[in-house]
């Protein structure tokens, strides 16, 4: 049975309460396949948050984000305590024990499960239930939301958990999709080789929003809330194509195929949109349309949603969208003012360029994110892209990231596994952007599907 129902009753209300519970009870055991995710990374830029596409850019949205999870995106900040590891005699109050790794700040999600399966609990102890109600939170957020590649939960959040019956007031949502957004870009730049965070999100969003599955549902369940219980195991009938890294990459969404008309059919801009939601839905749908700082236990990172304004509002005409925020690699250092702006979301129609700078959202698109490159020869697999075909431009001007002029990129240089087996170095065409010299991604060979989002919470 999952730990979680078998807790006992007085928890199991402070779990449900806390907003939980759909995502509890609709956890599926995701598959481990890492082909679709790969294809995903070889799109994403953390110069934008997002995926730049041969149409234009998309990327989780907050509300792609909760329909997903059911976990919502609004609340409190978290009140993260960075110094939490030197204070042991805190870490014992609040959770009844100390690991052994408390003194880095961190807990293996192991040995919570470890401390609690044998520990007998009395249900007329309010501290006993207490410390449980925490340290099941913890093992919970350190296998999904907030895991990590080295399968530890952070204490920083206990401050979050002190008043449990206070727990779901607190923005465990923004920190999830941080966390996302963290390990995709660290993944893209060849910082780590696993998908962190509950990255079984990422492979449901591409299905519901590009259609990309290769299994068959027995049950459509299209209303079905959250919507990563649709894809649970259970419910695949089986593959309805191959499943390799090339299928996915020669599909019409990534391999630029799209007519105006298939962009309509094979494009969901908006996947939820039949659906009365639940009001807890209500603000991430809010904060859909705006730019919003996330802050997780990795850091803060931006969602840009005047980038992908078409995902916003169900497929409208885009617009052609604003500079990235000068501090989109400087979260850390914001301004005070700047900081209580983007915290509560930045509507996104107050930040479109008036007059735009280009005609269409087309011209933008075949102009900034796919122009053609010109001439460029294939660098060695895990190295730095070397910018070399710009040559009316000084080195310090191509080599250094720049608005003004735009660069073309090198195709990435990936290992892929042919037919007999055999591992040879393919050219991937890659998308342009505004940061220059962006590191290639992992060999295709060398990327690990991240063990935690497979997790269902078992003892």
């Amino acid at each position: 049975m999952e730990w979680w129902k078998r807790l006992p009753r007085k928890v199991a209300a402070k779990v449900v309460s806390a907003g939980f519970g759909d995502f509890l009870n609709h956890l599926p055991v995701a598959d481990r396949d890492r082909k679709l995710p790969v294809a995903l990374v070889e799109q994403w830029w953390d110069s934008t948050n997002s995926f730049h596409l041969p149409f234009g850019e998309m990327t989780l949205t907050l509300l792609d984000f909760t329909c997903i999870t059911g976990v919502a995106v609004g609340g409190l900040p978290i009140p993260w305590d960075y110094n939490v590891r030197e204070n042991a005699n805190y870490i014992n109050e609040q959770l009844g024990w100390v690991s052994a790794f408390a003194s880095a700040g961190a807990i293996r999600v192991t040995d919570i499960l470890s401390f609690y399966k044998d520990k007998v609990i009395d249900e007329n102890d309010d501290v006993q239930l207490a410390h449980l109600t925490r340290g099941f939170f913890l093992y919970m957020l350190g296998r999904t939301l907030l895991s990590n590649t080295a399968e530890t939960i952070h204490l920083w959040c206990l401050p979050a958990l002190e008043d449990v019956d206070r727990i779901g007031d607190y923005n465990w949502g923004r920190a999830g999709m941080a966390t996302l957004y963290r390990f995709m870009s660290a993944v893209s730049r060849q910082w780590t080789k696993s998908l962190g965070g509950y990255s079984f999100v990422w492979k449901v969003w591409a299905y519901e929003i590009f259609q990309l599955s290769l299994y068959k549902l027995k049950q459509d369940e299209r209303d079905v809330l959250p919507r990563m219980w649709r894809w649970r195991s259970c419910n695949r009938a089986s593959r309805q194509s191959p499943s390799t890294i090339e299928h996915f990459r020669r599909s019409n969404i990534f391999a630029g195929q799209l007519t105006p008309l298939t962009r309509k059919t094979l494009v969901n801009w908006l996947p939820f949109p039949a659906m009365t939601l639940p009001s807890r839905y209500l603000k991430s749908k809010k904060l859909t349309a705006t730019r919003l700082l996330l802050n997780g236990p990795m850091g803060r990172f931006y969602y840009l949603g005047e980038r992908v304004i078409r995902q916003v509002y169900a497929g409208v005409c885009a617009k052609q969208p604003p500079h990235r925020p000068s501090d989109m690699y400087s979260t850390d250092t914001i301004s005070e003012n700047t900081l209580h702006d983007v915290l509560d979301g930045l509507s996104i129609a107050s930040l479109y360029p008036d007059p735009p700078p280009y005609a269409t959202y087309d011209e933008f698109v075949r102009s900034r994110l796919m122009k053609p490159m010109t001439s460029s020869t294939l660098p060695p697999s895990g190295k730095e892209c070397v910018i070399h075909i710009c040559d009316q431009l000084p080195l310090s001007e191509a080599t250094t990231p720049s608005l003004k002029h735009p660069i073309n990129y090198p195709p990435w240089s990936v290992l892929c596994i042919q037919t007999d087996g055999s591992l040879q170095q393919e050219g991937i065409h890659r998308v342009g952007g505004d940061v220059i010299g962006l590191p290639l991604p992992c060999a295709v060979g060398d990327v690990v599907w991240h063990s935690s989002p497979c997790i269902s919470l078992d003892i």
